[in-house]
Formats: structure tokens, sequence, C-alpha cells
């Protein structure tokens, strides 16, 4: 631990932060209970002394510890996964492949509209692919693997027990296809 993590407001930062790489401000200020101004204080610090890096997305500049080895695809992922309805989207469509728009949106619970936005986004950079057939759209994951494994390394950081279930039956599942794979 080099000086610039000796204050113990800082090192709680900066722990939380290496816990749940991509968390915005807001959350950082519910979890540590710690003020906006100081909070920002301690991070601009941290950012200026190469402790974390920044993501801007459209709602939120998320914060990362730089000596992570997060690559940038898997920390736009982790953006995603920090919002829970992208969150729910993905693990939608990694349990149902090829989903469509309405599909997704009576699963998850959101409006139609609400779900292509968020899709459009995810289509945008990547992390979801978009295959038109006429009228109708489906999608899939690009990565399952990469989202599930950030998803299961960083779990405790989003508490949502949704995730939870999803994460032991992607577990349960990649066991399974293991034993068929050595059998």
């Amino acid at each position: 631990m080099g000086p610039e993590l000796e204050l113990d407001t800082r090192k709680r930062i900066f722990d939380t932060i290496h816990s749940s790489p991509g968390i915005h401000l807001r959350e950082l200020e519910r979890h540590l209970g710690i003020a906006v101004g100081n909070l920002q204080y301690h991070l601009h610090y941290m950012e200026k002394k190469g402790l974390v890096s920044i993501l801007r997305d459209e709602q939120f500049v998320r914060y990362f510890v730089k000596d992570r080895e997060l690559s940038d695809n898997d920390r736009m992922i982790l953006s995603f996964l920090r919002k829970k309805a992208c969150r729910h989207i993905l693990m939608d469509l990694m349990e149902e492949p090829g989903m469509n728009n309405k599909g997704i949106s009576s699963s998850v619970g959101l409006s139609p509209s609400t779900v292509s936005w968020h899709l459009n986004k995810m289509v945008a950079s990547g992390v979801v692919s978009k295959t038109v057939h006429g009228r109708e759209s489906n999608f899939e994951v690009v990565d399952p693997e990469t989202v599930a494994g950030l998803m299961i390394s960083y779990k405790g950081s989003f508490f949502d027990k949704l995730l939870d279930n999803f994460i032991d039956m992607w577990e349960l599942g990649s066991a399974s296809e293991n034993e068929k794979h050595y059998k």
C-alpha cells in the first residue's frame, strides 16, 4: 500500500471500488456513508495519482481500480451489469438465446420501449448481437462466458437475489456440460 492510501477513508473507497468495479458515485455514497463532496475529493485525488480510472456511460461516471486485470470490454460489460435492467436482460438472453424484444419485455417486466432502449445500447457496444428476421429481431449475448464470469466474480457486489439464482443455475449447467464432456 502506497502513501496515497494511508488515509482510512481513502482506503475504504479504494477497497470498495476494488471489490465492486464499475460502481458509481451514488452507490459509493450509499455503501460507505460518506458525503458526496468528500467522496469526490478522494476520487479526484486517486484518479490524479493513477489509482483509479473512470468510464463514462450515459448516466454515470463509473470507477475502476487501475491495477485490475480488466479489459476495456470487461469494463463495458460491468457497466451494463451494474444497471439492474440490463443485468436482467443479459441473464434472460443467456438462459434463452435468440429471444425477441416482446419476450424479454414480458420476462423482465419492463415496457418494450425501455427494453429496446437498453438492447440498442448493448448492441451498439457489441455486448449483444441482433439478428433481423422480417419484422422481428432476435438477440443473443455475444460472449456469454465472459458475462457469466464477470457476474460470478463480482456477484457479491450486485445485491441481487435473481442474479444469485442465475449463477447457481449457470454453474450447475457448466458442471453438467463438463460431466458430459468427460464421459
